[in-house]
């Protein structure tokens, strides 16, 4: 397919639109330009900004990619044959790769609808997700752009965001005794939740102090104190348990808080459908599937609620996500494009029967 050959062209131009989250709605002219080349028959935007591109008839199947970026612009070039710049391994690349392969799939299938959706705010509160699961959206099978390295992801940890704040007394610096240090009641609370979530493998909970502020001067104790703590959980954590937890670890430190942001883990089987069409398509076409349990969070821990049948994929080293080190090879995206191709048929094949 000659789209092909533009692959790296189509992603270095997804990177060079900056999209933070909040500000997706840049890319939806070229998104909907693209649709038209890649031969979809339907382009749309809907009421919280996801943009939706589909062809065919039947059932579902649902590539969920996301448009958004962390904020913070980059340098956006091809070299090398790789594409450089802010998103392109998180996760616009992942994103490209469900287009074009969508399209290679096209004339393969009968009887079934592909969908791609490039969801808005996964990197804040997942509004975009979040509204398919409200709006009822239905879907047989859903794959999730995410950069696995080609890997094929059945597990995402929780997370839990909260805000805690300490309020003291303060006083003199000189004589801290007779005083009081809000960051001092923060700081012991910190410490606490350190020593219980501070896992270093993926079946552990980990925390990460993302937040800090204190103090107005240096000759003074600190009347306030706010911090944000990240805390991420895997199955069988619940985050019930750890809210009780953090409720009495705050009792005890004199600090008060709230829940930010809450996701809960998500785990699948190796004989989930989808999972098992990815690894099909992978050996037909002479690759080892890998099958992956990732640190993080992805809307895949929300639309799991459509439908069990899920999996998150996409080319690109997770690694290099969030950082200023961004790049995406163009024969990773290229070879993901094909495993989707691939992958769709096989699922389509199945639904039939």
């Amino acid at each position: 397919m000659d789209l092909l050959r533009e692959a790296g062209r189509i992603l270095l131009k997804l990177v060079e639109t900056y999209t933070p989250s909040g500000e997706e709605a840049r890319l939806h002219p070229y998104l909907e330009e693209l649709a038209g080349r890649l031969g979809f028959e339907e382009a749309y935007t809907d009421d919280v900004g996801n943009f939706h591109m589909s062809y065919g008839k039947g059932g579902t199947i649902l590539l969920a990619g996301h448009l958004d970026t962390i904020p913070g612009k980059l340098p956006a070039r091809l070299e090398n044959g790789e594409v450089h710049g802010r998103g392109a391994v998180d996760a616009k690349g992942p994103l490209a790769a469900f287009m074009l392969g969508a399209a290679l799939a096209r004339e393969e299938l009968d009887k079934v609808r592909v969908s791609v959706a490039a969801l808005v705010r996964e990197e804040t509160d997942g509004l975009g997700a979040k509204h398919l699961v409200e709006q009822g959206y239905r879907a047989e099978h859903i794959i999730v752009g995410e950069p696995t390295g080609l890997g094929i992801a059945v597990a995402y940890r929780g997370s839990l965001t909260l805000e805690a704040e300490a309020k003291a007394r303060g006083g003199h610096s000189s004589a801290p005794y007779m005083g009081e240090s809000a960051l001092d009641k923060l700081l012991s609370f910190i410490q606490e939740v350190g020593r219980r979530f501070n896992g270093r493998r993926y079946e552990e909970p980990t925390h990460a102090v993302t937040m800090l502020r204190a103090g107005e001067w240096s000759g003074s104790l600190p009347e306030n104190a706010h911090s944000v703590i990240n805390i991420r959980f895997p199955n069988p954590y619940s985050s019930s348990e750890i809210i009780s937890w953090i409720r009495e670890a705050a009792e005890r430190s004199g600090v008060r808080y709230r829940v930010i942001d809450l996701t809960e883990p998500v785990e699948v089987g190796v004989k989930t459908p989808v999972i098992r069409a990815l690894m099909r398509a992978q050996l037909r076409m002479g690759i080892r599937p890998r099958l992956v349990r990732k640190t993080g969070t992805s809307d895949m821990n929300t639309l799991y609620r459509i439908t069990p049948s899920i999996t998150a994929f996409g080319p690109g080293d997770s690694r290099l996500a969030h950082t200023t080190m961004e790049k995406l090879s163009i024969n990773d995206l290229i070879t993901a494009a094909k495993i989707i191709a691939q992958t769709l048929i096989e699922l389509s094949t199945r639904m039939k029967t």
